[in-house]
């Protein structure tokens, strides 16, 4: 179970992070078709213990209704779609780091992004870049 120090370093020595900071990173993911995903991850503490959160930008309120939201919810294998003050919908996933191992930390990350993208490209037809 790496710590989060641990963790950011594993990610800054596989990936090339678009923005890095003490608690956070961003990875863009790009894919065979030209399309690309954020994926930003971010530590935080929550009942007396590490958490990180994988958080993925999907499309604006306005391109998704609730009820098509809470049902895509109820058949995603990882993660849930969630709306920000600022009206865009997001994929996120958290996950405690005392059990994590990196195993765990990369299949959340590309799990999400293929899943944000598409959901992305379903509703918005844009691409994050």
């Amino acid at each position: 179970m790496p710590t989060w120090t641990e963790l950011q370093s594993y990610a800054r020595s596989k990936y090339k992070l678009a923005e890095d900071d003490e608690r956070s990173f961003r990875i863009i993911f790009g894919f065979e078709d030209g399309r690309s995903q954020i994926i930003d991850v971010q530590t935080f503490d929550a009942f007396n213990q590490q958490f990180i959160e994988f958080r993925s930008p999907v499309c604006k309120e306005d391109q998704m209704n609730p009820r098509t939201a809470l049902l895509k919810n109820t058949k995603l294998p990882i993660g849930s779609l969630a709306l920000t003050e600022n009206g865009y919908y997001v994929l996120v996933h958290n996950a405690s780091l005392k059990h994590l191992d990196l195993e765990e930390f990369e299949l959340p990350l590309h799990v999400m992004a293929k899943i944000a993208d598409s959901l992305e490209n379903e509703f918005s037809a844009k691409d994050d870049l």
